[in-house]
């Protein structure tokens, strides 16, 4: 499957421009999902579109895009934009406070003024110098975006506070060119209304956008930990090289201080690892010959010499921040309701607007023109939507951010949403509960003319192309014998059962005791060890050649260190603990009882635990599922919410929801916690929001006016629109303050 196209924009301003944008990409031929998050002004396209067609619809709405390769190329770029936008919106608010002082200064208080010009020049000079270079210089972006959605068809914020600022202008313009039409109390000027509504406005988007950048931390940081060159060794030495020139199965030289700058194995040597990046937490790991380094991780201690495997998108580190850049365009399902809101908002806040005129032109006290005109524009320019649109995806910003420097990346918003409500946490046993570093400490022979090295030998040549934890702990003994492995053909990996392979032409077999009966093979001479075994916490392997049974493998894990304690954690929270494994019976009813789990069931394939989940569901759970292996990715991806361990599968990770980089099975709390946390600030920013429109519209409408007496200013009305956003900004920045742990 390709990846999706994400694209980094500029102009948006609310959620109607958000919605006008889906649209339109939505509109392209080959597009087939298309997520536009005004937070950080980005998109993510999937399908098969091309690049050119989705810039091109972007720009048929009045919006910039460029698409965002890498990493660190397109953060250098949005860096870059995100100063000039500082530039352009501070240099545009600093004009109108300058020129709309001007004119309330001159309003109230004439002053000198008028020794210099008399009430006519000064009024020309109020509306084509003052208000007409603020409307052209600082707020012409608004014009050309209502324009631009005026051609689609469409309603934007643009278009509210163009249709405010652009009639409290016309109507002063009116004054000035027939100041006769018009009663002697109704020869009102609403130039510093007009330039001030731009000038708060802009404002507001300043500290939106200072507030948009600190939320984009997260990966800013983790873009920096890549270094720019490594030290690659040739035949003619040590060379310095850019990181964009290095290959995989390159040499390089790792030494103390430095950063690792691509994904590869230790040849020669030993470091000590700092691996924060990735883990969320501060802990040096060693690193000997055959283990795994990381782009971006910090070799504390040591030198040595390590492979290229995986070089620029393909690393650990570029995965990490693709991750928590769809973290943070993640719409859960709330947004989808906020979006049914959007659509229809802007039009209807234009009709109250026009009731709005029309009432107070009819029954309105004197002067009624002015009246009707102070309440419309007032009521165009409260309503902006800026709030609506920011409410979801600044809470969700924040909560990546949180989320990734505790080693939790959330995939998509429906995960995020339903980890909040799950009420049942089922777990795999290998590997999860456990530590999945088995090793092999039974071994009975059931054929005397196999020696114990030959089974060895020929089960870890047909197990080294497996995943699991058993097929390595299988490949470890071998090593730990000092075995050289043959090589394995036809090899097949059976989900939840077992692998098979051909061994000098040899027909090998090696699974659990469905596998075998599957394949024919008698199991009579194991029963009293498959029996026995189990209880004792021990995992039993048989192992089958030519259709005989030769061996039964007696492998023991050991229980995580942390898995008492954060599944009664898990419980005090309210969600059930259950255990699922593809085991044998007896052994997963030993671990559940050690960890105080009542509901279990062992010996699952994966379409067993399939059925399980479903049973759940239908029952009315939330359900999630933490696991780490090929076999779990069907049942993570079928649970409400998936966990992957972040040692785990690929395809475990890509079938979940959520992944823990640190394995720590206290994250799944953290997680929990930050979900709950998050639903929560969403939904306190959306009832800011709507509450702030159902109170501020009609106040501006002037509903109250024959009870209070008070009319509200247009400039009041632009200044408590960009408190709104900055409201609800605020508040979803006390989400990286949220104290998770106890």
């Amino acid at each position: 499957m390709s990846r999706p196209v994400h694209l980094a924009l500029a102009g948006l301003h609310c959620a109607s421009c958000v919605q006008r944008l889906q649209r339109e990409l939505m509109a392209v031929p080959g597009v087939e999902k298309a997520i536009v998050n005004l937070a950080d002004r980005s998109a993510e396209v999937h399908g098969s579109a091309e690049e050119a067609l989705l810039l091109a619809a972007v720009e048929h709405t009045g919006f910039q895009a460029w698409v965002v390769r890498e990493s660190r190329e397109a953060l250098e770029r949005q860096e870059r934009e995100t100063r000039r936008e500082l530039r352009r919106k501070l240099l545009r608010t600093l004009l109108g406070l300058l020129f709309g002082a001007l004119l309330m200064f001159r309003a109230p208080h004439p002053g000198p003024m008028p020794l210099l010009w008399d009430e006519t020049r000064w009024n020309w000079f109020g509306l084509t110098l003052l208000t007409g270079g603020v409307m052209l210089l600082s707020g012409w972006h608004y014009y050309r975006g209502a324009w631009k959605a005026a051609q689609a068809h469409s309603t934007t914020m643009d278009t509210l506070i163009s249709l405010g600022t652009v009639s409290a202008y016309l109507y002063s313009l009116l004054v000035v060119l027939w100041p006769a039409g018009f009663p002697a109390d109704a020869r009102h000027l609403y130039l510093e209304s007009a330039v001030m509504i731009i000038t708060l406005v802009n404002l507001g988007s300043v500290l939106e956008t200072r507030a948009r950048r600190n939320a984009q931390a997260a990966i800013r940081t983790l873009v920096e930990l890549q270094p720019n060159a490594a030290r690659r060794l040739t035949d003619e030495g040590e060379v310095t090289v850019a990181i964009q020139q290095i290959r995989p199965e390159d040499i390089l030289l790792v030494r103390p201080g430095e950063r690792i700058a691509v994904d590869g194995v230790v040849v020669d040597g030993q470091l000590h690892v700092d691996e924060s990046m990735l883990t969320g937490e501060y802990r040096p790991v060693l690193k000997v010959v055959g283990e795994p380094l990381h782009a971006g991780s910090n070799n504390l201690s040591g030198a040595a010499k390590m492979r290229v495997t995986r070089i620029g998108e393909a690393t650990t580190l570029a995965e990490i921040i693709r991750r928590v850049r769809e973290a943070q365009n993640a719409r859960p399902p709330i947004a989808s309701q906020v979006d049914r809101w959007a659509n229809i908002f802007v039009p209807l806040v234009l009709i109250i607007a026009c009731l709005t005129l029309l009432i107070w032109l009819l029954v309105g006290p004197a002067p009624h023109l002015t009246h009707a005109l102070v309440a419309t524009v007032s009521v165009l320019i409260i309503a902006c939507p800026c709030a609506l649109g920011l409410a979801v995806p600044m809470s969700i910003m924040m909560a990546s951010d949180l989320a990734s420097r505790h080693g939790i990346l959330i995939r998509d918003g429906m995960a995020l949403q339903m980890a909040s409500r799950m009420t049942v946490l089922i777990f795999d046993k290998t590997g999860t509960l456990t530590e999945g570093r088995g090793s092999v400490n039974h071994l009975h022979r059931f054929q005397e003319e196999m020696s114990e090295n030959q089974l060895l030998q020929w089960a870890a040549a047909v197990e080294k192309q497996s995943e699991h934890a058993f097929a390595q702990a299988i490949v470890r003994k071998a090593g730990q014998h000092g075995l050289s492995l043959p090589e394995c053909s036809d090899f097949q990996s059976l989900a939840g059962l077992g692998v098979k392979g051909t061994v000098e032409h040899k027909a090998v077999v090696l699974g659990n005791p469905a596998l075998l009966s599957q394949s024919g093979i008698a199991l009579d001479q194991a029963a009293e060890l498959l029996h026995r075994w189990p209880e004792a916490g021990i995992s039993p392997l048989l192992m089958a050649v030519e259709g005989r049974l030769v061996a039964i493998f007696g492998i023991a894990d050991t229980l995580r260190a942390d898995a008492h304690k954060a599944l009664g954690r898990l419980r005090q929270t309210g969600i059930q603990t259950m255990l699922l494994s593809g085991d044998h019976e007896t052994t997963t009813a030993h671990l559940a009882q050690s960890l105080g789990i009542d509901t279990f069931w062992g010996g699952m394939s994966p379409e067993e635990k399939l059925r399980i989940i479903h049973e759940q569901q239908i029952r009315g759970e939330i359900v999630g599922m933490v696991g780490d292996g090929i076999n779990d990715a069907p049942a993570l991806a079928a649970a409400d919410v998936g966990f992957a361990l972040g040692r785990g599968t690929d395809v475990a990770m890509a079938a979940s929801g959520i992944t823990l980089t640190n394995d720590h099975l206290d994250n799944l709390l953290l997680a929990v916690r930050i979900s709950r946390a998050t639903l929560r600030n969403i939904r306190q920013n959306l009832t800011a929001a709507f509450f702030y429109n159902i109170i501020a519209i009609p106040f501006a409408a002037g509903v109250f006016f024959h009870w209070t007496g008070w009319q509200m200013n247009p400039m009041i009305a632009a200044a408590a629109m960009t408190a709104s956003s900055l409201t609800v900004v605020l508040n979803a920045g006390r989400l990286r303050m949220l104290r998770l742990k106890d």
